[in-house]
């Protein structure tokens, strides 16, 4: 593990701190960003549908890596004005993207030929891939508009080639000759094409004549951005210490030929104006304002509060202090 030194690490801080202020509304690195927001009942609801499913015998496919706790740590932030009901099919979406992440290690190819095995009705190689295309999926569809569910779901698709195309492309520098090639890619691997549909859209959506699509649609592509910078942001002094490389800051640092403290700083603060653009766009829709408003302060919250991202550590704060 790497050892970050003090003049590093108060850069970090300074830049953390202020994009949890602009992108909160004056959020604070303290104790309380720091706590984990309650899970019990959500995870209850989650154990009680899982055990009706075809998971019910193997359902520590799904938590052998904290992933169940994860995925409702994840629902309660990004959506904690939606119903129970609902925050519950966001963990199972949740459930499914960190398996097919294994996946790319321990079944390649069951991922690489999914959607083949779905058109020609072949077994899909997973008990969870099961799971997910012949019951959760079909979920998609009384949960959301038809156009929304299907943008969910090739979504989903879209992640699986992300992260395929990552693991074929394992060192590769960016050229500069193809300065889109790291957008393009965290586009895939982000998962926020799905979750910036499902932290805006609201509930009742689906009762619209049209879903409600034309209120926000136009801003999916900021929310999308910033989605995607959040993690960007947040996850770089957990990746700095396991001196991981390639993600999205190492590649803007490649580039545009500066320093990664510099890159993050660039980055912090496209995702700043990429929130507040959203809550420009969406000024005459408060329903969804409100919606991104509470997304944007609970997927920082997800990111200060679990262990994973080692943000106590970077603050001097020991975990559940």
């Amino acid at each position: 593990m790497m050892i970050v030194p003090e003049k590093s690490a108060a850069i970090i801080r300074d830049t953390l701190s202020n994009f949890v202020d602009r992108t909160t509304n004056g959020g604070k690195m303290d104790k309380n960003a720091f706590t984990p927001t309650p899970i019990t009942e959500l995870y209850e609801a989650i154990m009680t549908d899982l055990k009706s499913s075809s998971l019910r015998d193997q359902i520590d496919l799904l938590n052998y890596k904290d992933h169940l706790d994860m995925s409702c740590y994840a629902a309660v932030d990004f959506c904690p004005t939606h119903p129970l009901e609902y925050q519950v099919m966001v963990a199972h979406l949740t459930i499914f993207f960190f398996h097919a992440d294994d996946l790319l290690d321990t079944k390649p190819d069951a991922l690489r030929y999914l959607q083949l095995n779905i058109c020609t009705g072949q077994p899909l190689g997973d008990p969870v891939l099961e799971w997910y295309v012949h019951e959760i999926m079909p979920r998609l569809w009384k949960t959301f508009h038809p156009t929304v569910a299907s943008m969910i779901v090739t979504a989903c698709y879209d992640f699986i080639n992300g992260v395929g195309i990552e693991g074929l492309t394992v060192g590769q520098e960016v050229k500069p000759q193809a300065p889109k090639y790291p957008d393009w890619l965290r586009f895939k691997t982000g998962l926020s094409p799905m979750y910036g549909l499902l932290v805006v859209v609201c509930a009742t959506d689906p009762q619209l004549p049209t879903g409600g699509i034309e209120k926000y649609v136009h801003v999916i592509p900021d929310v999308i951005i910033f989605t995607n910078i959040v993690n960007d942001v947040l996850s770089f002094y957990k990746e700095m210490l396991a001196e991981e490389t390639g993600n999205y800051i190492d590649q803007r640092a490649q580039k545009e030929q500066c320093d990664i403290l510099t890159a993050l700083q660039k980055v912090a603060n496209e995702g700043i104006a990429a929130g507040e653009r959203v809550l420009a766009g969406l000024a005459n829709a408060p329903e969804y304002r409100n919606n991104f408003s509470v997304f944007a302060k609970g997927i920082v919250h997800f990111h200060t509060a679990i262990p994973r991202y080692r943000l106590q550590s970077l603050y001097g704060m020991s975990e559940g202090s």
